[in-house]
């Protein structure tokens, strides 16, 4: 890898510490870069990244992202062998679960997301759309994984089989409400504004992480989706991100409206957690608790979310 960062980008590291699986921390006399390798596979997702990062990097207003750092040539990103590699200045930083970040810091990234979505407005390229979704698959798929979890650990099988039923019932609630076309206009959002990819650093806003996920969709939607099920256990952090929001753009009713249905629909479909925790894979138990308290405070707090976004 060293060799490739010298010919690609004239950077010459004299070291390469692996952060996760597909990230490493070169160093170099020139500071600290944020090595992203993506395989054959994601060489779209790694090209999205790299020019939704050079997007963002042009005139920038009240957001802050990762800078990235062209090749030789120019290029956003590199190409090495059948993969790529997207490069960024390295930021010191840490993340935060949602309970410890304040109600300033809540406000902060809520007006840092309208200001992204109003660069975002302006990328010239193309993004995918949410995936088309399959309600008869999935609600076979829902039902068969109760007796799954229950031959693989009947202590749990009561617990699982709440948070199956509850999928079940969003299923049925939301499916084909969630199903409907959008009511506004679907351009760039991050798609994955959580708190895994929020990098506190000392100074606010913070600096938004891992954009390879990007994709086309409403603006109430990703409000929506990334206070997730904050306004039912936290409703002072989400309305203080929803005011950081409105500050800069406003909301349209109709789109909240919609976008409550699309997320709610999403999270029954949810099964990559219980699938990791069905098949034994590192940190799986740890996603699945997660996953079944979001989805079991979203279940019973439905009207309590319309009325937080004011659309009941």
């Amino acid at each position: 890898m060293i060799p490739r960062l010298s010919a690609l980008y004239g950077v010459d590291a004299h070291s390469l510490a692996e952060v996760t699986d597909n990230l490493a921390r070169a160093s170099t006399p020139r500071g600290d870069f944020a090595v992203k390798m993506f395989a054959a596979v994601d060489l779209e997702r790694a090209e999205r990244e790299a020019a939704l990062l050079a997007h963002l990097a042009e005139e920038p207003d009240g957001y802050r992202v990762p800078i990235l750092v062209r090749t030789v040539d120019g290029a956003a990103c590199a190409r090495v062998g059948d993969g790529a590699l997207v490069v960024m200045v390295w930021r010191d930083g840490h993340n935060k679960p949602y309970t410890a970040i304040s109600d300033a810091e809540w406000f902060a990234l809520g007006n840092e997301l309208a200001a992204l979505h109003a660069r975002l407005d302006a990328f010239p390229g193309s993004l995918p759309h949410a995936s088309a979704l399959d309600l008869d698959a999935a609600r076979t798929a829902i039902a068969a994984s109760r007796d799954r979890a229950r031959a693989k650990d009947p202590a749990r099988a009561d617990a699982i089989g709440r948070y199956v039923d509850a999928r079940l019932a969003l299923l049925d609630a939301r499916g084909l409400r969630g199903l409907r076309p959008p009511p506004g206009a679907e351009r760039p959002i991050h798609n994955d504004y959580n708190q895994h990819n929020y990098l506190f650093d000392g100074a606010l806003p913070p600096v938004i992480l891992d954009w390879e996920g990007a994709i086309a969709a409403t603006r109430e939607y990703e409000v929506v989706r990334c206070l997730n099920h904050l306004p039912l256990v936290a409703p002072a952090h989400a309305t203080a991100f929803v005011a950081g929001y409105r500050a800069r753009r406003a909301l349209d009713r109709e789109g909240l409206r919609w976008a409550i249905d699309r997320a709610l629909l999403e999270h029954a479909l949810k099964s990559w957690p219980l699938e990791r925790w069905l098949a034994d894979l590192p940190g799986a138990e740890a996603a699945l608790t997660g996953s079944m308290e979001v989805l079991l405070a979203l279940s019973a707090g439905t009207a309590q979310l319309a009325a937080f976004f004011e659309v009941a």
